[in-house]
């Protein structure tokens, strides 16, 4: 498996791509509807409309405990920009959908015959470099685990954690070479 994320051009923040076989609007709903998000991440509570959500992961071993999510961005089917306290610092996250072939969704499925495939980018901004042996890998696991449940396919657990993702470390290390 090769590694899916690279750093921008400013090298701060790294990006992971997937093209999904699935429509915008069935991603967004499993990144904005707390029932769907849990199926590949956690569970929400609280209103988003306020700005802010307790985010409760559930695909992790161990006790999970409730993290406080500010929304910054939220423009239905094409970005969902979040952040949240971990550790010392603060994790910014962006998920940007788009058209994959460059035509909406609508007129793609009907002359494919067949769903739409969504191009989904993960950004992590401001990573922290001297994380991004691990960042990197996790990231990999839970898009994985998103595509999977999205289109029916395969939902990695915590059973190929260290052979499948853990393995990607060194190339991730390595991008911050």
């Amino acid at each position: 498996m090769a590694i899916t994320g690279s750093l921008d051009r400013d090298g701060h923040d790294l990006v992971l791509t997937r093209s999904v076989l699935a429509p915008r609007a069935r991603i967004w709903d499993h990144l904005t509807r707390s029932d769907l998000l849990a199926t590949w991440f956690g569970n929400f509570a609280g209103d988003p409309t306020t700005g802010r959500v307790q985010v409760l992961m559930n695909a992790e071993p161990g006790e999970a405990s409730a993290s406080e999510y500010t929304i910054h961005a939220c423009d239905a089917g094409e970005l969902l920009t979040v952040s949240s306290s971990m550790g010392e610092g603060t994790w910014r996250l962006s998920v940007e959908l788009d058209d994959a072939v460059g035509a909406d969704e609508d007129h793609v499925a009907a002359d494919a015959g067949t769903e739409p495939v969504t191009q989904v980018r993960l950004r992590h901004q401001d990573v922290p470099i001297d994380m991004i042996q691990h960042v990197g890998p996790g990231w990999e696991w839970y898009l994985d685990r998103l595509v999977g449940t999205v289109t029916g396919g395969d939902i990695p657990g915590m059973e190929v954690w260290d052979t499948r993702y853990m393995s990607l470390s060194e190339d991730y290390a390595a991008l911050a070479r």
